[in-house]
């Protein structure tokens, strides 16, 4: 702990994390985004197993600091697997031009997990799943024990890591059952699974879209436009959106949800479908860049979700 504190101290760790977290994860749009994720997931989810609408309480703090604790663990950790490509390939970032240091990621880390599992410590019977989540983060960081093979295969990475997800929403179910006085074996789990899977196809759709480059853009940074061409990559990623679409409307009509959830959903489903078209049809470095727009109907999604608590407030 003495050890700890020092390095916590250290002259400019601070600063330097400021400027980390500033370019590669700033603060109030992700303290946002996880606000919005647990709050759209929360309240479909409480509306398919009959709970009440939402309270501010204890449960709802540690939800969304959870999600936000989760993403940005995530991203410390992408920092350090990604540190061999990021000097060779963007030097212009954090890490490789030295604005921050190895250890203060590796610091802060160890400060976020703890934070994490210190939170949830006080949520009974959720915990258990919370300590799943960490382990199952920390195995993905140590690439499961076989960092050569994994490094090598992207798509042997995608399957590996990308369950980080499901995990997360399946804490925010032991988390929300709790804060309900359920037991795990009294939910209708069916639809919870459906919900599940949406999230999962939008946050694996954004995971695609975020790799794909036009052919003059390629260099030895493996992409998914690399793997299965631009066609397929592209066509990958929008199946799952549409998977997403299909069953946040699915969910429409068996929640008697309002127009404003199929409005906010179908839009941004039409603006991330616009941009593949564009993609496919003028491939180049401008039209290339998708993550925005996967990010986008991730976005439009979450928010559907969780304007439609208020409506429930408004009819």
């Amino acid at each position: 702990m003495k050890t700890l504190m020092l390095e916590i101290s250290e002259p400019g760790f601070v600063r330097r994390m400021r400027i980390y977290l500033a370019e590669m994860f700033p603060l109030p749009i992700r303290f946002a985004s996880s606000l919005l994720m647990y709050g759209s997931f929360a309240a479909i989810l409480r509306r398919m197993q009959g709970w009440p609408d939402a309270t501010v309480s204890f449960h709802t703090l540690a939800g969304i600091l959870s999600v936000f604790l989760v993403l940005l663990m995530l991203r410390l950790m992408d920092e350090l697997k990604d540190k061999v490509v990021d000097y060779r390939l963007f030097r212009d970032r954090p890490l490789p031009s030295g604005k921050v240091l190895e250890r203060d990621i590796r610091l802060s880390l160890w400060l976020v997990t703890g934070l994490f599992l210190m939170l949830n410590m006080a949520i009974g019977r959720a915990f258990w799943m919370a300590v799943i989540v960490i382990l199952y983060a920390y195995l993905m960081f140590k690439f499961f024990f076989v960092p050569q093979l994994l490094k090598r295969n992207l798509l042997l990475t995608l399957a590996t890591h990308n369950p980080i997800i499901p995990l997360l929403l399946l804490f925010l179910v032991a988390l929300l059952a709790d804060e309900n006085k359920r037991g795990l074996s009294d939910l209708h789990w069916l639809p919870i699974l459906l919900l599940i899977a949406q999230y999962w196809s939008m946050s694996f759709a954004w995971e695609i879209a975020r790799k794909i480059r036009a052919a003059e853009e390629e260099n030895e940074y493996v992409t998914y436009s690399r793997i299965f061409g631009r066609w397929g990559a592209v066509g990958t990623a929008a199946a799952a959106q549409t998977i997403a679409l299909g069953l946040g409307l699915s969910f429409c009509v068996s929640l008697s949800l309002s127009v404003f959830y199929v409005l906010i959903l179908c839009a941004g489903y039409v603006i991330v479908a616009a941009a593949y078209v564009r993609f496919l049809v003028s491939p180049n470095s401008r039209t290339s860049k998708l993550r925005p727009f996967a990010e986008m109907f991730l976005l439009s999604a979450m928010a559907a979700g969780f304007v439609e608590q208020f409506v429930r407030f408004h009819p």
